[in-house]
C-alpha cells in the first residue's frame, strides 16, 4: 500500500508538470513567430509524447503482473522490460527501414538500416521521430505478451519480439504511415493503404489489432493454460494483485495521451481536442460497461472494467483526430461492449486470453477502426484526398477503404504469424513444460520466488515427507509473510503435539508388548496346568466308575448314589478344563486344523446321536432338517463336531420344554451354513453384543441357574474362523436363539 501511495505521488508530480510545461510551450508559441523556434517546439512536443508512450510500458507491467497469477507474475514484468529491450533494437537495426525507408510499390522501405542520421540537416527532427515510432512498436510487443502469459517461454517470446519488431510491425506500419516523417528527414514514400485513403490516425489497427492478431496466431498454437477449460467449463484464475492492475490501467492512460497526442506530430490547436476524445473515450468505455452489468442486475468483474477503459482508448485512437466530443463517446463506449463481448466469445471457443489483450486490442481495434467513416466530421472526410471514389457516397467510400485496411493488417500480422511461430513450435516448442507451468515461470524461467511460493513449497515438502520441522518464511510487513508467521505457530504446535503422541505410543508399545507377553504366559500355564489336571482327573472318574460297578453289585445303593456324584463332577471339570486348554491352544497359537475328508451325511448322525440325549433332558425336541445329498466334506471333522455339538448343546441348556431345530443348507457350492434355532429364553441387545465373550454368560444369574463358564460359544466362534468361516446369532428375548455356522465344504491346508 505504501509503494502504491509513492507510485500516485509520483504520478501527479509528472502530470502537473507536464501541464504545466504544455502551457509554457503554448506561451513560448505564441510570443514567437520565428519558424524555428516554432519547429523546435513541435520536436519538444513529440519529446514529451515520447515520454508519456514509454510510460506505457510500465502501465502494460503493472496490467499483466497484477491480473495474472503469483507464480508467474515475474515472468510477466521481465517479458515487458525485455520486450522493450529487443524492440527497440530490432526495430533501430532493420524495422525503422522497412517502415520508413524509401519504398518499394508501396509494401515496404528498403533503406535507412541500422538508423543513424549523424550529419544530416534534418538529423534533429530524425532522431526525435524515430524516437517516438520505436514506442510504438514498443507497445505492439507488449500487447502479446499478455495474451500468451503463463505458459510461453521466455525465450520464446524474445524471438517473437524479435520478429515483430523486424517483419511483422514495421511492414504493416509503411503500408498505412510510410509518408509521416516528410517532414523529419523522410523522402516522400507512401504505403499502398495510405494510397486508397485508408486512415488509422495513431494506430487502432497498425499497432493494437497487429499485436491483437499475433497473439491470437499465438494462443492457437500454445493452446490454454492447464485447467482453464475442464469438462467444457471456464475456470476463473485469482490475480495476484488486482489494485495494481487497477493502477497499470491509469498509466496507460496517462501515456495514451503522448501516444494519440504526439501522433499529430505537431503541436497546434488540434492537440486538445485530441486529447478531450482520447480522454473522454477512455471514460465512456468503462461507463458503457458499468450500465452493461447494472442492466443485467449483476456485479461488474474487475477485468471487464479495467478492459472497458483500455478498449474505449483503443477504439478512439484510429480517429481521434477526425471526430468530435460525441463521436469519441459512443465510439469509446461501443468499444468497451465490443470488448466484453469478444471475451465471452473467446472463453466460449476456449481461446485462453490471460488479460484481455485480443478483445481489448485486437476487437476494438477493428471496431474503432470500421466505424471512424461514421462519426467522423464531415470536412475531415471531404479533405482525404486519397480516398477513392468507389461509390459516390464519401462516408460508404471511407468505410470500404478502412475494411480494405483492417482485412489486409490482419491477413498479413496473423497468416505470416501462425506460419513463422508454428514452424519455429515445430523445431523448438514454444510453450513450456507442464512441471514448469505447474511451479510457475517465476522460479521454472527465472529461478525467482516469492514468500508466497516458498511457503507453498514448504508445505509441499512437509506433505511428502511429513517432516513438521522445517518453516516457512515470516514478514510481517507481506501478507505471504503474515501468513506463514501464524503457519509456523501452528506448526510449533502441531510439533508438540507429535512428540507427545510419539511418547504416548512408545508407551502404548511397551505395554501391549507386556500385556502380550503375560497373555502369552498366562496361556503356556494354563496348558501345562490343564494337562498336569487331565490325569489324575482321569484316574479320578475311573476308579469312581468301577467304585460304582462294585456298590452295586454288593448292594450298597448308599455309596453308588454318592460315587457317581463324584464320577458326574469330575467329568464336568474335565469338560471345563478341555475348554480351557483349547482357548490356551488358539491365544497362543498352537492349535492346529487336522484336514480330512468325510462323509456329511454320516458326520451329521452321529452329532444327532450324540446331541438328543442331552436336547431331550429339558423335555426338549430335537428336529434335524437337511437336504443335502451325501456329500464329502474337506475339513477337520472333531473340531467341526465340537463346534456343531457346541451350539447345540447352548440351546438345550437355555431352553425347556421347547423345540431346538437344525437347519442345514447349501449357500453356494462352496459353503454349508447350519442354523442351530431355539426356543429358549432368548438374548437382548447388549447379551447379544457379548455373547462370544470369553467368560461371559449371557446374565449374571447364567452361571448359577445353568452352568458353564462362558467359553464353549467363544472356542466354537474361534474355530470356525479357523477353517475360513464364521458364526452369526441373533435373538428376541422370551422367544428364542438363532445360531448361523457357515464354513467352508473344502478347507486347504
Amino acid at each position: 500500500m505504501l509503494n502504491f501511495g509513492i507510485t500516485f505521488k509520483r504520478l501527479m508530480i509528472f502530470s502537473i508538470s507536464t501541464v504545466f510545461l504544455i502551457n509554457l510551450l503554448q506561451t513560448v508559441s505564441a510570443e514567437t513567430d520565428t519558424e524555428a523556434n516554432a519547429a523546435n517546439i513541435d520536436l519538444l512536443w513529440m519529446l514529451i509524447c515520447a515520454v508519456l508512450v514509454f510510460m506505457m510500458q510500465a502501465g502494460f507491467m503493472c496490467l499483466e503482473s497484477g491480473i495474472i497469477r503469483n507464480k508467474n507474475n515475474i515472468n510477466v514484468a521481465l517479458k515487458n522490460i525485455s520486450d522493450f529491450g529487443i524492440s527497440i533494437v530490432c526495430y533501430w537495426m532493420v524495422g525503422y527501414g522497412f517502415m520508413f525507408g524509401a519504398s518499394k510499390s508501396g509494401f515496404v522501405g528498403l533503406d535507412n538500416f541500422l538508423f543513424d542520421p549523424s550529419g544530416a540537416a534534418a538529423s534533429g527532427p530524425a532522431m526525435t521521430f524515430f524516437i517516438f515510432q520505436s514506442m510504438f512498436c514498443a507497445t505492439a510487443a507488449s500487447i502479446i505478451s499478455g495474451a500468451v502469459a503463463e505458459r510461453l517461454k521466455f525465450n520464446s517470446y524474445l524471438i517473437i519480439t524479435a520478429l515483430v519488431g523486424t517483419i511483422l510491425y514495421p511492414v504493416i506500419g509503411h503500408w498505412s504511415w510510410a509518408n509521416s516523417d516528410d517532414n523529419y528527414g523522410g523522402d516522400l514514400s507512401t504505403g499502398w493503404l495510405y494510397d486508397l485513403g485508408f486512415v488509422d490516425f495513431a494506430g487502432s489497427t497498425v499497432v493494437h489489432s497487429t499485436g491483437g492478431w499475433i497473439g491470437l496466431a499465438i494462443i492457437l498454437i500454445i493452446g490454454p493454460r492447464s485447467g482453464r477449460f475442464v469438462d467444457g467449463k471456464t475456470r476463473k484464475f485469482s490475480p495476484s494483485n488486482l489494485p495494481l492492475s487497477v493502477l497499470g490501467v491509469l498509466l496507460l492512460g496517462f501515456g495514451w495521451h503522448g501516444f494519440n497526442g504526439g501522433s499529430n506530430l505537431v503541436l497546434d490547436e488540434e492537440v486538445p481536442r485530441i486529447l478531450l476524445n482520447t480522454f473522454l473515450a477512455a471514460a465512456a468505455g468503462i461507463v458503457a460497461c458499468l450500465l452493461y452489468w447494472v442492466l443485467q442486475g449483476e456485479t461488474a468483474p474487475a477485468g471487464d472494467l479495467i478492459n472497458g477503459v483500455l478498449a474505449g482508448l483503443v477504439a478512439v485512437t484510429a480517429s481521434a483526430n477526425w471526430i468530435s466530443p460525441f463521436g469519441s463517446v459512443v465510439i469509446g463506449a461501443g468499444g468497451g461492449i465490443v470488448a466484453l463481448y469478444a471475451t465471452r466469445l473467446l472463453e466460449k471457443w476456449q481461446l485462453d486470453d490471460p488479460v484481455g489483450a485480443i478483445p481489448v486490442h485486437l476487437a476494438a481495434g477493428i471496431f474503432g477502426t470500421l466505424v471512424l467513416p461514421f462519426f467522423a466530421i464531415e470536412e475531415n472526410l471531404t479533405n482525404n484526398a486519397n480516398l477513392i471514389d468507389y461509390t459516390g457516397n464519401v462516408i460508404i467510400d471511407q468505410f470500404i477503404a478502412q475494411l480494405i485496411g483492417v482485412s489486409a493488417v490482419g491477413f498479413y500480422a496473423f497468416t505470416l504469424s501462425y506460419f513463422l511461430f508454428s514452424s519455429i513450435n515445430n523445431v523448438n516448442t514454444l510453450r513450456v513444460s507442464q512441471e514448469a507451468e505447474d511451479i510457475g515461470l517465476n522460479i521454472a524461467e527465472h529461478d525467482s520466488s516469492s514468500d508466497q511460493i516458498d511457503l507453498l513449497k514448504i508445505m509441499q515438502y512437509q506433505n511428502d515427507t511429513g517432516d513438521l520441522s522445517v518453516r516457512g518464511p515470516e514478514d510481517l510487513f507481506t501478507e505471504a509473510g503474515q501468513i506463514g508467521y501464524h503457519y509456523n505457530l501452528l506448526m510449533d504446535s502441531l510439533e508438540k503435539s507429535e512428540k507427545v503422541m510419539k511418547s504416548q505410543k512408545e508407551d502404548l508399545e511397551i505395554a501391549m508388548d507386556k500385556a502380550q507377553s503375560a497373555n502369552k504366559a498366562k496361556s503356556d500355564f494354563l496348558a501345562k496346568m490343564s494337562h498336569e489336571l487331565r490325569t489324575p482327573l482321569n484316574a479320578i472318574i475311573g476308579y469312581s466308575e468301577m467304585l460304582i460297578e462294585e456298590a452295586e453289585d454288593d448292594g450298597l445303593d448308599v455309596y453308588a448314589e454318592d460315587l457317581t456324584k463324584i464320577n458326574s463332577s469330575g467329568e464336568h471339570l474335565l469338560t471345563l478344563i478341555n475348554d480351557i486348554l483349547d482357548l490356551s491352544k488358539i491365544e497362543a497359537g498352537k492349535m492346529e486344523l487336522h484336514i480330512e475328508e468325510f462323509s456329511f451325511s454320516a458326520l451329521l448322525k452321529q452329532i444327532e446321536a450324540t446331541a438328543k440325549p442331552l436336547v431331550e433332558k429339558n423335555n426338549n425336541k430335537l428336529i434335524v432338517d437337511s437336504k443335502i445329498k451325501d456329500i464329502k466334506l474337506k475339513n477337520d471333522q472333531t473340531k467341526l463336531r465340537q463346534i456343531l455339538f457346541n451350539m447345540l448343546s447352548n440351546a438345550a441348556k437355555f431352553t425347556k420344554e421347547g423345540k431346538i431345530t437344525m437347519l442345514v443348507k447349501e449357500t453356494d457350492n462352496k459353503n454349508l451354513k447350519f442354523d442351530i434355532i431355539d426356543t429358549g429364553i432368548g438374548m437382548n441387545e447388549e447379551q447379544l453384543v457379548n455373547v462370544f465373550e470369553e467368560f461371559t454368560q449371557a446374565e449374571s444369574s447364567t452361571s448359577k441357574d445353568y452352568g458353564g463358564t462362558g467359553l464353549g460359544l467363544p472356542i466354537s466362534k474361534k474355530m470356525a474362523e479357523m477353517m475360513g468361516g464364521r458364526i452369526d446369532a441373533t435373538s428376541e428375548v422370551g422367544k428364542g436363539t438363532t445360531f448361523s455356522v457357515t464354513i467352508p465344504i473344502s478347507v486347504k491346508s
